[in-house]
């Protein structure tokens, strides 16, 4: 194989180090590309008259994103790993010790292994595009940067700065890393190269490396400094960001108190070696369930970004759209087309309630300003490609109308028929529908082969899955382009078979369900919420109902009722809560909490509804253990995405655990629904759910592949004696 490293040294006697891996997209820095690079390092400089090295990459958009995440997957034991971490730490050691100006000229992803690389480099030098970006994801994966990262960052850009990277996984991009001084320069990718040249002929001479560092030095606010150079101040500064950390991961992952760790006990410690203690701490987390959790969801949702496979060539391709409601939905699906450059024509009813979907799509791209994810002026041009209408004038000429109206059979048909009028016979017609077959809502068009389900989750711009669902007659021409259009929008197509509820909403409801039917029991609201929170979902049942709003969780917790029968039933309490009017949840400031001043606290005045409910829905009040709350609400999950694989809604687990975690949030260090249940072992559970059919009633009784998969003693995932494979 090619080397992916080569030297060359121009005019001016700059020596080039250019990275490109082979038959990669983008480069990674596996072992064997380490052990090649330490060998080029310990020959320079070969020739006295270079004046300086300069590490680029020849990929397009990308520097280094890292070390090869197949290769930290199969660390097997804390020797690997500690292996790993010193040989990864020696060769950027070699790099800092060459004794020519070292600088690394990033434009693109310039991530993990790849940044600290860069901070090995005396300088670096960046690029304003969008695509340029500079952080740390490893806590993302359940480890701490390995190879000098938790030393060098913090020297090169302060303390709190170094936290904040570390320790939130959260990338910077150009203009960022060098207003905080952790790139020395920025330039317009066009003219890279010439501005290279005239970087190394600053930094050449004393008082050009003078200058760069005296800029990078005042990058660090004094205050800042100043609160870091005592222990006094630091210790201020820990005890803060372990308080944020806590807060933000509720203690469910250990790797950024780690780096936390790392950094307090390094950190002006002239008496400790720094780079032992990050690998010991890097050793420790490497191979945790945690971290393989993690770093198996990456490698799933990047199979997962790959897309659909198959022959059939789409459409041609969108480039002018229409949303149809201009609701919460509309308006975000709406904003996510005008941000890739179509312009869309979003209609409803009255102009009043266009009017509030335009302001809405305007507040989404306001956030991004703000958090300068996107210019004012290209604000304005994304608002201009909405146009707004009451009427179907220009529905001729587009490739693509989303239907995004209340979820109500009848209206949803009418409205379809009435696009299928007025658009080509070629135009896609898609609809949002978060809970109806497609089959219903197909039964009355001319031309059911171009219909498809796209269904976005809320908030549409922070959502980042799509159900892309085929319904029986749906083309697969029609399917690749709705999927090939996901991708665009920067979001993950997740095909499934049409069913109600699709995937995520059929697999999640039950949760919800059983969560109202434990608070009809008399189960408090509080203890339910806090217990499935601290189980690891983003948020408790309860009050995802209230976000997701009463009316509307209950309106489609009857539909999937009336699809499955009693499996589904939902409890009294739920429907009187939502019929009330006053209990719609936080957008009416009260359902299950009462909302006010940023504050909640459970609304008490629904326990009388709920006794109510006990007598008319013929049950009675349980008090019920911590064992048996967190098993109703997360196995009646596990059993109802048993069935949606054995009924063909998803090809396998792997599906079905990255939909909720990206659909629901569903805790990701667990690894998904299905690997958590694998690793609980099916037979268990099938034998809980024995107990829980017992004890509350035949919705538990367990689906036929878990008892399949449990009789052949294997998993989801499969095994040596079993497994879903097997089952089926």
């Amino acid at each position: 194989m090619s080397s992916p490293w080569t030297v060359t040294v121009d005019q001016e006697w700059i020596a080039w180090l250019t990275f490109d891996l082979p038959d990669r997209k983008v480069n990674t820095l596996t072992a064997a590309a380490m052990t090649e690079l330490r060998g080029i390092l310990d020959q320079f400089p070969g020739d006295r008259q270079i004046r300086a090295l300069v590490i680029t990459s020849a990929k397009r958009d990308s520097f280094i994103v890292g070390a090869d995440i197949d290769e930290l997957a199969a660390i097997t034991s804390v020797e690997d790993a500690q292996t790993k971490a010193r040989t990864g730490r020696e060769v950027f050691d070699t790099l800092q010790a060459v004794s020519l100006p070292t600088i690394a000229v990033i434009d693109g992803a310039c991530l993990g292994g790849g940044l600290e690389m860069a901070l090995a480099c005396d300088y670096r030098l960046v690029t304003d595009r969008d695509k340029t970006s500079l952080g740390f994801p490893e806590v993302n994966l359940g480890i701490i940067p390995g190879w000098g990262g938790t030393q060098r960052l913090p020297s090169l850009v302060g303390l709190t700065q170094a936290l904040q990277m570390i320790l939130s996984g959260k990338p910077v991009d150009g203009p960022k890393a060098y207003r905080v001084g952790l790139a020395d320069g920025i330039v317009a990718p066009q003219f890279l190269k010439e501005q290279t040249h005239r970087f190394v002929d600053r930094v050449s001479g004393a008082s050009g490396r003078r200058e760069v560092l005296a800029r990078r030095r005042a990058a660090v606010p004094f205050p800042m400094r100043l609160l870091a150079a005592t222990w006094p101040g630091r210790r201020l500064i820990y005890g803060r960001v372990k308080h944020q950390v806590l807060a933000r991961t509720k203690g469910h992952y250990p790797a950024p108190l780690e780096a936390l760790q790392v950094v307090s006990a390094t950190h002006h410690r002239r008496n400790v070696d720094g780079g032992a203690v990050e690998t010991e701490a890097f050793a420790r987390l490497t191979g945790t369930a945690i971290s393989r959790n993690l770093v198996w969801l990456f490698q799933a949702g990047q199979r997962l970004k790959k897309g659909v496979r198959t022959s059939s060539k789409p459409p041609h391709p969108i480039s002018a759209a229409g949303v149809v409601g201009a609701g919460i939905m509309g308006s975000g699906i709406a904003c996510a087309l005008s941000n890739v450059g179509i312009s869309v024509r979003m209609k409803d009813v009255r102009w009043e309630v266009v009017a509030k979907g335009m302001a809405s799509a305007a507040s989404i791209y306001r956030r991004r300003v703000k958090r300068r994810r996107m210019t004012p002026d290209q604000m304005s041009l994304a608002m201009h490609r909405i146009a707004p209408t009451v009427d179907d004038v220009g529905f001729g000429g587009l490739d693509l109308v989303i239907e995004a109206v209340v979820e109500d059979l009848q209206i949803k048909k009418t409205v379809l028929r009435s696009i299928e009028k007025h658009v080509r016979p070629d135009t896609i017609i898609a609809t949002n529908t978060s809970s109806l077959s497609l089959e219903s809502l197909a039964g009355d068009l001319a031309h059911p082969e171009r219909f498809v389900g796209l269904h976005f989750f809320n908030p549409v711009d922070r959502m980042p899955l799509v159900e892309v669902v085929a319904a029986g007659r749906t083309s697969p021409g029609t399917l690749v382009a709705a999927a090939a259009l996901v991708r665009r929008l920067g979001k993950i197509p997740m095909v499934v078979g049409d069913c109600a509820g699709f995937l995520v909403n059929r697999i999640l409801l039950p949760y919800l369900i059983e969560s109202a039917w434990m608070f009809e029991e008399g189960t408090e609201i509080e203890r339910i919420d806090g217990l499935l929170e601290k189980f690891g979902m983003p948020m408790g049942p309860l009050a995802l109902v209230d976000e997701v709003g009463l009316d509307t969780g209950y309106k489609v917790a009857k539909v999937l009722e009336d699809a499955y029968g009693d499996r589904m039933r939902v409890p009294g309490a739920l429907g009187a809560i939502a019929e009330n009017g006053d209990f719609l949840g936080k957008k009416s400031g009260c359902g299950f909490y009462r909302y006010r001043n940023g504050h909640r606290r459970p609304n008490r005045r629904l326990g009388r509804l709920a006794r109510r409910s006990r007598q008319v829905d013929g049950v009675r009040a349980r008090t019920l253990s911590d064992e048996e709350i967190v098993d109703r609400a997360i196995l009646i999950m596990v059993n109802e995405a048993a069935r949606c694989i054995g009924e063909g809604v998803v090809e396998g687990p792997e599906a079905v655990d990255m939909a909720m975690v990206l659909g629901t949030g569903f805790a990701p260090f667990r690894g998904g629904l299905l690997r958590y249940a694998d690793e609980r072992g099916v037979s268990g559970i099938k034998a809980r759910l024995g107990e829980l059919s017992s004890a509350f009633g035949d919705r538990f009784t367990s689906a036929p592949l878990i008892d399949s998969i449990a009789d052949n003693g294997g998993g989801f995932y499969g095994s040596a004696s079993g497994g879903v494979q097997d089952a089926k």
